[in-house]
């Protein structure tokens, strides 16, 4: 009925991946769902949203913007929401399947832009399929324009997806700092509840004096140890109800309620395993040991190691997390205030999505508020920008194909970005080529980059040639020639975690009508600009609009950094849990360990020592424990942060300043816990003492 649509989230298939990835059909057609060019598949909630229900969108007609007309065939189940398929319509790909009998192999390796998917042979090898594939690849010459990758499904979101919040390397390295930050608080536990169960020496004596058994004593201490783990079981149901929305929300992703509270029993489980394994032959040893001894008192040298060992490993833990946050604050510090080679303050990004383009434009360049308003095709600052290889010029060898960023945009980009010039002239209209349409610039301007990799030292007035944007019926790819008319400073057109593209600027021949805007304004005017921006959009407004993606730039590398800023929150929380557990377990276990000695104390005393050396006595014990701590833990948070760093072609040098800062800090925290009860037992009577011992 002539309806307009919000333009859906749509994916190009081709017959088989119902096969792969069969869905629950509602109604329609309920085998080989598509058979032809002009039908499609939609979802339950596309067909919700504009018909009354599945039932009723069966046989609908629609058309795309290309006037074709579609026919909805069939509608299934929505995907669930960790899927990476969760497009709302589905059509077979129609450029793919009139292009593969036109043209050559070779041109389809290298131009087909599709993800393929293989369901291999329930005892077929991965590895060796890939080496296969990767023979194949190199018989026929492939490899030199195409790079192949072949990995499971499950890690298919967050390898290829670097546009997500976190890749597999980000989740590889917080599964690993998990791991790390459970040792810590395992041994602390340990250290503490052995620490305790010391402290009640006296108290199980007398039960075994009166009748108690080994047998009963043990049960009654793994009894209370089983308590303890359904308490923190209980806690920890509450604290992960209180924070799991924090998490969704964090890490992109939805947890399934009954997979969360099966994963926690699981977890809990385990844990109380592991504990009751670990502590059985231990507290075995502690009752066999403590029946034994007349004093009631436990072997200082087998107390004295395990109690060393333990705090030297919490404290290299620590170590290690404060290290890496430190470093990764400073990265991302780095990133922060890197010098992009523009200026990215007032600078508005402005995507275009509603129909009537011309007269938003129009009146957005009328607005005062804007001092420079610039069209710029399809150029947007991602992680994966838009390259091309097939880019030529004279002297070029036949075995070299960099990628080259092209960028087409208007003659005010220079002004609108605020990019140094730093030869020859910009780009102008009066340069375009009225009848070409998909590449109407004859001059083209580059970066100090991609003079760099064309090899040539003065590149104003030589001749180079890009795609144009044209395939021809056999495959080949159209040809334009450009005259570089100017060169300007290395600008970052990409994300950090990408260097510096050779890029190549032409002209926007779409001045009205293009996808991408930007519209530089006066820093604090930027919020006002969105708003008023956003009233003109509202004017122009028409049935299926959606709503206009209108972000400063500030916004925009906020977004493309949200994983490391993440990372940061993360290693932050980490670090201070994990400092706090080592202090927690180091004044424990030290209040402890000076009260065992506070005979020893009062004998030193009597023999001379005075409060300072006892002071320098305990803090040498412990200094001792930092340094070993430190030397353990310093090489190997440079060796995980060194391979973090590696991902970034921008990246601090860690320095052994950093290394001394963290030695520092970790025995100022050490001192810091010890010294009100080294001081109290250096200044304690020594006669009281010997009375009461």
């Amino acid at each position: 009925n002539d309806q307009i649509l919000e333009d859906p989230e749509e994916i190009f298939i081709d017959n088989n991946f119902f096969t792969l990835f069969p869905r629950k059909v509602l109604s329609g057609r309920q085998t080989n769902l598509l058979h032809s060019l002009d039908e499609i598949v939609i979802t339950r909630s596309f067909a919700l949203k504009y018909f009354k229900s599945p039932e009723d969108a069966i046989g609908k007609i629609m058309k795309n913007s290309y006037r074709e007309t579609l026919t909805i065939v069939a509608v299934v189940e929505d995907a669930p929401a960790n899927s990476a398929f969760k497009q709302d319509v589905f059509e077979l790909d129609k450029f793919t399947t009139e292009m593969t009998d036109r043209i050559s192999e070779d041109r389809q390796w290298s131009q087909f832009e599709n993800e393929i998917y293989l369901l291999l042979e329930d005892k077929a090898s991965a590895d060796v399929f890939r080496k296969k594939l990767q023979t194949y690849l190199e018989k026929n010459n492939y490899l030199n324009t195409l790079t192949v990758k072949m990995i499971p499904l499950t890690d298919m979101r967050h390898t290829f997806g670097s546009e997500l919040s976190f890749n597999l390397s980000y989740i590889r390295t917080f599964a690993i700092t998990t791991i790390l930050l459970l040792l810590c608080v395992f041994f602390n536990f340990i250290n503490l509840l052995l620490n305790r169960i010391y402290q009640r020496i006296k108290e199980i004596r007398l039960r075994n004096s009166i009748g108690a058994g080994k047998r009963e004593l043990i049960i009654q201490l793994l009894t209370e140890l089983t308590l303890q783990t359904g308490i923190a079981f209980v806690l920890a149901f509450c604290l992960l109800e209180l924070t799991s929305s924090l998490f969704c929300k964090t890490f992109d992703t939805k947890i399934a309620d009954p997979d969360f509270y099966t994963s926690l029993i699981i977890i809990t489980l385990v844990s109380w395993g592991v504990l009751i394994v670990v502590s059985f032959p231990l507290l075995l040893r502690f009752i066999r040991t403590s029946s034994l001894m007349l004093s009631g008192g436990i072997s200082a040298n087998r107390k004295g190691s395990f109690r060393k060992v333990s705090m030297t490993i919490q404290l290299g833990i620590c170590v290690f997390f404060l290290l890496s946050t430190f470093i990764m604050l400073r990265q991302i510090s780095l990133m922060k205030h890197k010098d992009l080679g523009f200026q990215k303050e007032g600078l508005i990004h402005i995507t275009m999505d509603y129909r009537d383009r011309s007269g938003i434009t129009h009146e957005l360049v009328t607005l005062p508020i804007i001092d420079e308003f610039v069209e710029c095709s399809i150029f947007s600052i991602t992680h994966e920008p838009h390259t091309q290889n097939e880019v030529n010029w004279e002297g070029k060898p036949d075995d070299f194909n960099p990628n080259f960023q092209v960028i087409k945009a208007g003659d005010k980009f220079l002004d609108a970005f605020k990019i140094t010039l730093l030869k020859g002239n910009f780009i102008n209209e009066g340069d375009s080529d009225p009848e070409d349409w998909t590449t109407p610039g004859n001059t083209a301007v580059i970066n100090e980059e991609a003079a760099r990799i064309m090899g040539i030292d003065n590149p104003i007035g030589k001749k180079i040639s890009i795609w144009n944007g044209v395939i021809y019926g056999d495959g080949k790819r159209g040809q334009k020639e450009l005259e570089i008319v100017g060169v300007v400073k290395n600008f970052q057109a990409a994300s950090l975690r990408n260097p510096i593209l050779p890029a190549i600027i032409t002209l926007d021949g779409s001045k009205w009508n293009s996808y991408c805007y930007y519209a530089r304004v006066k820093p604090e005017n930027e919020q006002a600009a969105i708003k008023t921006i956003r009233t003109v959009f509202e004017k122009h407004k028409e049935e299926g609009d959606t709503t206009p993606k209108i972000q400063t730039m500030t916004d925009v590398f906020n977004q493309l950094n949200k994983s490391e800023d993440a990372s940061l929150q993360l290693f932050s929380l980490l670090a201070i849990l994990c400092t706090l557990i080592s202090i927690f377990g180091i004044y424990s276990v030290s209040s402890s360990n000076i009260a065992q000695r506070r005979k020893e104390v009062a004998v030193r005393k009597v023999m001379g020592a005075s409060s300072k050396t006892i002071i320098s006595m305990f803090f040498k014990e412990y200094l001792t424990i930092v340094v070993i701590a430190n030397a353990v833990a310093l090489p190997l948070a440079w060796l995980f942060m060194h391979g973090w760093l590696e991902q970034y072609p921008y990246r601090i040098s860690i320095g052994l300043w950093m290394y001394a800062i963290i030695l520092l800090a970790t025995s100022a925290l050490i001192i810091c816990t010890v010294l009100y009860q080294t001081l109290k037992a250096s200044e304690t009577n020594p006669a009281i003492v010997i009375k009461r011992e």
